[in-house]
């Protein structure tokens, strides 16, 4: 086998080199990038033409190509070896004329190298690295070791690759081809996730291709999906036949049905009848249909036909993994073995050289040859491999080779791993750490790094990796203070991954264990458990075990005692004991202002969230506005999911554009980050501003999606489902529904312990929905528990929640007057428009039923602006009528919707970074966007608006409200 020349790969017909523009002398023209070899199916024909069928997976990638000049997107392809995904993404290839194609390909040797298949898209692209912001700059070259990365952040480097790639498609159409995505080191499937979900707007198409499996997870839920099936007969028949056999021939008949429709395995069987009726024999051998899987079944016997040496030098090409030309002739010389040997293996088709490397014509072909090898010669090859290699690959040559534990192996991967972590590819860091702990001889060193393992797979995005090796972590450990430490991170993952009834269980049953040994390790386990018993429903014990938090901390000093006293302030809040939470949390507040790190931002945030449930939304609000800036600024986007979803707490009172804006960035986040608690309380922030606004299709599928991914599992946030469901019955006019909805909501919220009305703003919604059905008395009940809510806690919201209740009750005309002058002056203090306005609502329905329409046109009039401002429609067309039968006819101008009304929630959060004063560059990065997706927003919210620059569109939102 000779060593080959450095040659082009063919793309379609023909070898693809760089292809410039016309009259273009740089690299800034189309061109054909192979980062990691294109791909070859197993086929006869390399042309685009030997694509059969797959009609649905053309009409995707010629929408998608086709598109590039003006759009782009993503599409991820999966289905068995075999099936044909290479051949899919060659066809898209060579459908792309006029554009930049760059192929990269995972390979798994190099998927334990973090940010492998990363490097591979985004360094034939390095001049575009100098239009990035500095920290995206500097964080992508950090990670692809062209410099030094100061500290890590995944995240930057997720929006300086998205840049990237940008600033190439906006200089040509770009296409990415990433083949076998399945075994792409974890680090780049975060990028290319992260990026696939935000090329609409970019020049750039994205098709990727992975086998069937959990790899696809994450990915395939916000990317265009397809999945790769069999074959149709007539169609293994057509592929057949450009093997000139056909349906005559029994033989041919055999291979389709022992194939099932795979094309790989019709063209290996096919290509074995060909060599056997070359050697003239026309029957082969049984051992083509012995069972197991399809693909591996179809070089069994090619592989039995070569002659020894040859099955010898094979084992280093699949134990190697693509070995590269000089390391594997080193390799084959230390076990007297040379490439020439490889050449039987080349004839048969089953290697192939390319970009210098020596690899199998497939990846299946892999595990097949190493079957077939003994495990002391396989272990052997491994070692073999390692003394010829260097750096992170040898460290896992060495890892493979090991029999059974081995510290210096493990200490080596250590390294690794620790190295992994500085460059920010915690994703990469984590498999690394885990591989480290099963070769530790000693537990605690083992119990150690699955910890470390577990830790950067939690703050890497793989939460469910993090549970299961903190689990493993606890079987190794005896040491009760590392004990608690992993017990502290399994219920946060437990938490994240909506199990926050076990999460609490754990975290409390830690505290305790660890609480006479160490005190504060049992106040941290303790401030932990708070919010998932308070997602669990158990107000009772958060109270409870935030108290005991508190009392743990009162020794301490610093953060720990500060976030001790926040769940305390937090869980009083919720708890009932509003007046001494909030004194409290105003006091932390004080206190935190001025401390930018992250725990004292997440602190800050817990705070402000505390403040929303005091009736101080209009200062945590302003809080929360900061804490989000500073995390757009420092790309660290972990805790946006949670702080968007506060903030969208306090905008939902008034800001509706803003809340939904919020809500669905933070469901964006919170898919991405695979946190299941906070992607179902996202759906439900979007399920109740569907419901006021009286979408009762939109809220009930909301719900639906809710269930769907959360099941039961959230109890304390299955009441907001139905609070949500009944208040938009109410809004369709169907109060039966709505009763048994909110009735039921009630009763949940009484059962877990909630007492804070402002955490249940669909209880004068009850009141109203027992009234409409004719039970007054009921509705008399919920009016007193309202009153009573006022008088314990102060808050506004439940004192003019029950003088709207009174007007309803009211007997007389004067005396819902006088209850509506009440709740007037109490929402002058603190804006609820929507609220106001319901209560001008029943006021006019009420003193027009009385004979009073003159006194009833002023609120329904007010209440008629208000909603149709918020373009809640069924509210409007309730007024509207009311307005008529008090018998007014002038149409009252100013009862559009306000055109910011009309934006997107993506356009909103660009046009609010814009008022705020931000550049394109800089709202780019502080949205996670590319510039040309701020610059395509911005100019839909331009013509949306009727604005012609900033200054135009800073006065627009401030007139809004959106900012200011």
């Amino acid at each position: 086998m000779e060593e080959p020349a450095m040659t082009g790969v063919t793309v379609g017909a023909a070898a693809c080199d760089p292809v410039h523009a016309p009259g273009d002398s740089g690299v800034h023209g189309p061109y054909c990038v192979v980062a990691a070899s294109a791909p070859d199916e197993a086929t006869s024909d390399p042309g685009p033409v030997a694509l059969v069928g797959r009609n649905t997976e053309r009409d995707l990638v010629a929408g998608l190509v086709d598109a590039l000049p003006h759009r782009g997107g993503a599409l991820l392809l999966s289905g068995e070896p075999g099936i044909g995904k290479s051949m899919v993404l060659r066809h898209a290839a060579a459908r792309c004329q006029d554009a930049q194609v760059l192929w990269a390909c995972g390979v798994e040797s190099e998927a334990v190298l973090p940010y492998a298949v990363l490097a591979d898209v985004l360094l034939p692209l390095r001049h575009h690295f100098g239009e990035l912001p500095p920290a995206q700059r500097r964080a992508v070259e950090g990670c692809l070791a062209l410099a030094d990365a100061a500290e890590p952040n995944p995240y930057a480097v997720c929006a300086g690759a998205l840049g990237v790639l940008a600033a190439a498609g906006e200089a040509w159409p770009l296409l990415v081809l990433v083949d076998d995505l399945h075994w792409a080191d974890p680090s780049s499937r975060q990028v290319l996730q992260f990026v696939a979900r935000r090329l609409a707007t970019e020049r750039v198409a994205l098709v990727m291709a992975a086998r069937s499996g959990p790899e696809e997870e994450g990915i395939e839920e916000s990317v265009p999906h397809a999945v790769l099936g069999p074959l149709t007969d007539d169609e293994c028949w057509t592929l057949l036949r450009r093997h000139r056999l056909d349906r005559a021939d029994a033989a041919a008949g055999r291979i389709v049905r022992l194939a099932h429709g795979n094309p790989l395995v019709l063209v290996e069987y096919a290509a074995a009848l060909a060599r056997s009726r070359a050697g003239g024999a026309e029957a082969w051998d049984d051992s083509w249909e012995a069972p197991g899987p399809l693909v591996e079944r179809a070089w069994r016997g090619q592989l039995r036909m070569l002659p020894p040496r040859s099955r010898e030098a094979l084992v280093y090409v699949a134990a190697g993994r693509t070995p590269q030309w000089p390391l594997l002739q080193r390799a084959l010389a230390s076990d007297g073995l040379t490439t020439a040997d490889l050449d039987p293996a080349e004839a048969a088709g089953l290697v192939r050289m390319r970009d210098g490397a020596c690899e199998l014509r497939h990846p299946v072909l892999r595990p097949v040859v190493l079957g077939q090898c003994a495990t002391v010669r396989r272990l052997e090859v491994y070692r073999k491999l390692a003394a010829v290699s260097s750096g992170e690959l040898q460290t896992w040559y060495l890892a493979a080779a090991a029999p059974g534990p081995d510290e210096s192996v493990a200490a080596r991967l250590v390294a690794d791993a620790r190295q992994a972590r500085q460059r920010g590819a915690l994703a990469a860091a984590a498999p690394t750490w885990h591989r480290a702990a099963e070769l530790s001889p000693d537990p605690a060193d083992a119990a150690r790094r699955l910890f470390e393992a577990a830790h950067d797979a939690f703050y890497g995005g793989t939460t469910r990796d993090a549970a299961q090796w903190c689990e493993q972590a606890l079987s190794h450990c005896r040491d009760p203070l590392m004990t608690a430490d992993i017990e502290l991170l399994r219920g946060q993952a437990c938490t994240w991954l909506g199990d926050p009834g076990r999460a609490h269980q754990l975290l409390v049953g830690a505290a305790r264990a660890v609480e006479p040994v160490d005190p504060s390790r049992a106040c941290r386990l303790y401030g932990a458990a708070v919010v998932p018993a308070t997602m669990d429903g158990r107000m009772g014990d958060a109270c409870d075990i935030a108290a005991r938090c508190a009392e743990l901390a009162a020794g301490t000093h610093g953060t720990q005692r500060r976030h001790a006293a926040v769940m305390r302030a937090r869980a009083q809040a919720l708890g009932g004991d509003v007046r001494e939470g909030r004194t409290a949390l105003l006091g932390l507040l004080a206190q935190t202002r001025g401390r930018p790190g992250p725990e004292e931002r997440q602190t800050t945030m817990e705070i402000a969230q505390g403040l929303s449930w005091t009736g101080d939304g209009e200062l945590a609000r302003r809080v929360l506005d900061t804490v989000i800036e500073g995390m757009r600024r420092d790309h660290s986007p972990a805790l946006l999911p949670y702080t968007l979803l506060a903030r969208c707490e306090v905008e939902m009172w008034s800001r509706w554009p803003m809340a939904r804006a919020d809500a669905t960035e933070g469901l964006r986040w919170a898919t991405e980050f695979g946190h299941l608690a906070m992607t179902g309380y996202a759906l439900l922030q979007l399920a109740r501003l569907d419901a006021l606004r009286g979408d009762v299709a939109a809220c009930e599928e909301r719900v639906a999606q809710y269930e769907r991914w959360c099941g039961g599992r959230l109890r304390g946030l299955s009441l907001f489902a139905r609070g949500a469901l009944g208040t938009a019955a109410l809004a369709a006019g169907d109060p039966e529904a709505a009763r048994a909805h909110l009735e039921a909501a009630f009763a949940s919220a009484q059962e877990m312990g909630l007492v804070n009305p402002c955490l249940m703003p669909w209880v004068a919604d009850l009141a109203e929905a027992c009234l409409r059905t004719g039970a007054r008395e009921r509705g008399v009940a919920v009016a007193d528990w309202l009153r009573e809510r006022d008088t314990a806690t102060g808050l506004a919201w439940p004192a003019a929640a029950h003088a709207r209740c009174r007007v309803m009750l009211a007997r007389s005309a004067e005396e819902a007057a006088d209850w509506l002058a009440v709740a007037e002056r109490v929402h002058a203090d603190q804006e609820m428009a929507f609220e106001r306005a319901r209560t001008r609502l029943v006021a006019g329905e009420v003193l027009r039923r009385f004979r009073r329409p003159s006194a009833a046109r002023e609120p329904l009039l007010l209440a008629r602006r208000t909603f149709t401002a918020l373009d809640a429609v069924p509210w409007a067309v309730r007024a509207e009528a009311e307005v008529a039968a008090t018998g007014h006819r002038t149409a009252v101008h100013g009862n559009e919707p306000p055109p910011v009304a009309l934006l997107t929630p993506q356009e909103l959060q660009v046009a609010r970074a814009i008022g705020e004063g931000l550049s394109n560059v800089e709202a780019a990065a502080s949205l996670f966007l590319s510039r040309k997706t701020i610059e395509a927003h911005l100019t839909r919210v331009y013509r949306k608006l009727g604005v012609r620059s900033r200054s135009d569109l800073a006065r627009c939102l401030a007139h809004a409200g959106v900012t200011g």
